[in-house]
């Protein structure tokens, strides 16, 4: 099938409710599988994002009583309050049946903001038929299907996106899509380091299963590859650059990322407004530093870990910590491909290869810029458009095999 006939079937074939579920007229399976994701030592007690929450609800530079209706305090009353679907939750496998059990696994990670595996669907089915081996789709914490559903909740949602342009003059790309996110970040800027340091245990404790030989269908000690797009890019960077005798041998692909916090511009209506994308620069990109100081929970984490925390510190400003994270991004270099896309505005092509084409001294991480003879962006590098439909499949099917040739 071509790529719109996989992405409407496999929509619609797709469910959390069945252990197993059988692709029509093919001979790959998807299967789902239940994690329980387990609190960090390190990780902080509810209280402390209450705290946040409730500090910045008072924030004396935002009028909520002029120009508020309400929406974002009640939201923000509501959304941290033991989210089970975030630590309890389904994530799907895409495998062929076979007799003997497989050697090589594929994790693959999304963008930022996601609420569905709909757009990756076909990109999992694709690469299981080109590198014969299982693809695991896991979600980022607070994503897919670790967030709450009023949060995307379009009517619900819509009246908290109106509420904030209301409170914030020249909000620019908000919309019922993002509300959610950019209000949690915008008020508690600390849950995307929280979120992802969470995830990234998640993965580690889901890497130690599979090496462990818990999957019937997965010999232990398997060799584990990864395919991150966008944050999810970003994310992987991290573990491996943190974690290098585990991930020395893993072929990776990082597709629409790769760069930089500071040369990321993620303000969308898809992603997150621009209030938000100012929070995030203000305290990742300019602060962060200052703020493990006086942050304990922060300042705990990165005490006892090192080289972690030099690999994350080093990827949020080109320009800080620059040594570290070339001679990080140097040992990994031939295990990672990087595919970036010319009409990218997210991840623009420039800012993946000034962090990831090294210097003239020094070759770096081979970096694939591609173009497509159709309208794409980052978010949707693949458009569901008929009258596109023939350039779309070629396009697509030319990606996926750059891709596989890293992952077999």
């Amino acid at each position: 099938m071509g790529y719109l006939e996989d992405y409407y079937t496999l929509k619609d074939t797709y469910t959390e409710t069945q252990s197993i579920i059988n692709i029509p007229d093919s001979n790959i399976l998807i299967k789902n599988f239940s994690f329980h994701s387990n609190d960090n030592e390190y990780f902080p007690e509810e209280k402390y994002f209450e705290d946040i929450f409730k500090k910045e609800s008072s924030h004396p530079d935002i009028n909520f009583e002029e120009k508020s209706t309400g929406e974002v305090l009640k939201f923000i009353s509501q959304n941290n309050k033991g989210i089970i679907c975030n630590t309890d939750f389904i994530y799907p496998v895409y495998t062929y049946e076979k007799d003997s059990k497989f050697s090589k696994v594929t994790i693959l990670l999304h963008g930022l903001n996601e609420s569905s595996w709909d757009k990756y669907h076909t990109w999992a089915k694709r690469l299981v038929e080109l590198t014969c081996n299982p693809v695991i789709l896991f979600p980022i914490s607070f994503h897919i299907n670790r967030r709450p559903k009023f949060w995307i909740d379009s009517r619900k949602m819509n009246t908290l996106s109106k509420d904030r342009k209301m409170i914030f003059d020249g909000l620019k790309e908000t919309s019922f899509v993002n509300a959610a996110i950019s209000t949690r970040l915008q008020f508690a800027t600390e849950l995307f380091f929280w979120s992802g340091l969470r995830t990234y245990h998640d993965i580690l404790n889901l890497i130690n299963l599979i090496k462990c030989g818990q999957f019937d269908f997965i010999k232990e000690g398997s060799e584990i590859n990864f395919f991150g797009y966008s944050i999810g890019a970003f994310l992987i960077e991290i573990l491996l650059m943190s974690n290098y005798e585990l991930f020395k041998d893993s072929g990776t692909v990082l597709f629409c990322g790769g760069p930089t916090v500071d040369l990321m511009y993620p303000a969308s209506k898809y992603i997150y407004d621009t209030e938000t994308a100012e929070s995030i620069t203000s305290f990742y990109v300019n602060d962060f530093e200052e703020a493990i100081k006086r942050d304990n929970y922060l300042s705990n984490f990165f005490a006892n870990f090192p080289e972690g925390s030099l690999a994350y510190r080093s990827m949020l400003n080109f320009n800080r910590f620059k040594d570290n994270r070339e001679t990080f991004l140097k040992r990994i270099r031939n295990n990672i491909l990087a595919v970036c896309l010319t009409k990218d505005e997210v991840m623009p092509p420039a800012s993946v290869k000034k962090v990831l084409s090294g210097n003239n001294n020094e070759p770096g991480i081979e970096v694939r810029e591609l173009d497509f003879p159709f309208d794409y962006d980052h978010v949707s590098p693949f458009p569901l458009s008929e009258n596109i439909r023939t350039e779309t499949n070629r396009y697509f099917k030319e990606f996926m095999d750059i891709c596989a040739g890293k992952l077999i």
